[in-house]
C-alpha cells in the first residue's frame, strides 16, 4: 500500500543537517510590492512555479540567517587577530613557518610541466 503525504506536513529540507522539522503558521502583512517580489522571484527560481511562495521565503530566511552568522564568525576572527599581541602573533609566524616546512618540496622542472 502506497504512503499518500498529507497537505500541511512538513517535507525533508535538502542538505546533510537538515532534519525533519514541523513547520509553523505565521500570518504576515506585506505590502503589494513585496508580494508580487516574493511572487515573481519563486516562480523564476523553481521550474515551472512549484514551489510555493512560502517555501520560497522560508528558504530565503534561512539563507539570510545562514550569511549573518557567517558574518559573525568573520568578525570574531578579524577581532582575535586584530587584538593578538605582538608576541602571539610572532609565535603564529613560527608555527606557521615549522609546518610549512613539514610538507615535501619537489622542483618541477620545464620538462615535466609541458
Amino acid at each position: 500500500m502506497r504512503s499518500m503525504k498529507r497537505p500541511g506536513t512538513a517535507r525533508k529540507r535538502k542538505g546533510p543537517s537538515r532534519r525533519r522539522e514541523i513547520k509553523q503558521r505565521k500570518t504576515f502583512t506585506l505590502s503589494p510590492e513585496a508580494v508580487a517580489i516574493l511572487e515573481k522571484l519563486s516562480m523564476q527560481r523553481s521550474a515551472g512555479g512549484q514551489d510555493s511562495v512560502s517555501a520560497f521565503l522560508d528558504e530565503l530566511l534561512l539563507m539570510v540567517g545562514e550569511e549573518q552568522r557567517r558574518r559573525e564568525i568573520e568578525q570574531g576572527t578579524q577581532k582575535y587577530y586584530d587584538e593578538q599581541s605582538a608576541q602571539d602573533e610572532e609565535e603564529e609566524v613560527a608555527w606557521a613557518k615549522f609546518a610549512l616546512s613539514q610538507f615535501p618540496v619537489r622542483n618541477v622542472s620545464e620538462e615535466e610541466t609541458k
